[in-house]
């Protein structure tokens, strides 16, 4: 593993509760935000996991260059499985990111323990790219009822995995009710020390799929705390 060069680049390494959380929803507005802010941050998602014949490959990274345009051009490359990737491509993800021009906020395949990598019988998942690459990561999951059971087990998971972890927050991916949505905030605020940074409110003009951007920068302006997220990325001064 490479050791970290104090002078890499600073990053954020995003991760969902479950699958479809609106992480590249999430990646795209915090770093559009930034951006608009005279902060340049960019999104990446340099490795998924598809069928080779898939026509979805990038469509992540598609969105977030229609959201921000690239200052860097971003390496996109996918295996069809933890068991494919190989340790040459485990090395060219981690060097992908830290050769970064600026400060970056990457999107990982799945979820908080969706393997990543299998050697020797071992498995790495988001938790072990977040320390090889030593930068903090940001819990994103999908605004939705039952927010204690989906969130509890993510937040054991990183205690006993001793991550880092600057917060988490929601993205409304679909117009929802979450009556109890205030009190259970309130539980996993005094139970558990990963503060909560607010929501990316649900809007129809909204679509990853479609490439389409909408209002995304100003709802996550409205609904997102950004200074501890601006910390973790040390955006101290407008570049």
């Amino acid at each position: 593993m490479l050791t970290r060069n104090p002078m890499d680049t600073r990053g954020l390494l995003v991760t969902g509760a479950h699958p479809k959380s609106g992480k590249t929803v999430a990646c795209a507005g915090l770093a559009g935000v930034f951006d608009e802010l005279g902060f340049p941050t960019q999104a990446i998602k340099p490795l998924s996991f598809q069928p080779m014949l898939s026509i979805r490959k990038g469509f992540e990274q598609t969105f977030f260059d229609r959201v921000i345009p690239p200052r860097q051009a971003i390496e996109v490359f996918s295996a069809e499985s933890p068991l494919a990737l190989k340790p040459l491509e485990w090395q060219h993800l981690i060097e992908i990111c830290r050769k970064r021009i600026y400060p970056y906020i990457l999107e990982t395949p799945g979820n908080v323990a969706s393997p990543i990598r299998y050697v020797q019988n071992e498995m790495y998942d988001s938790v072990d790219l977040s320390k090889a690459l030593e930068i903090p990561m940001l819990v994103v999951t999908a605004k939705q009822p039952d927010l204690i059971a989906c969130l509890a087990p993510v937040f054991a998971y990183l205690w006993h995995r001793d991550a880092s972890a600057i917060g988490w927050l929601a993205v409304e991916t679909a117009p929802t009710t979450a009556p109890d949505w205030d009190s259970e905030i309130l539980y996993l605020r005094s139970h558990y020390n990963i503060p909560y940074l607010g929501e990316i409110a649900y809007s129809p003009s909204i679509s990853v799929e479609a490439l389409q951007q909408g209002n995304l920068l100003r709802h996550t302006e409205l609904g997102v705390d950004l200074l501890p997220i601006q910390q973790a990325l040390n955006l101290l001064i407008p570049l």
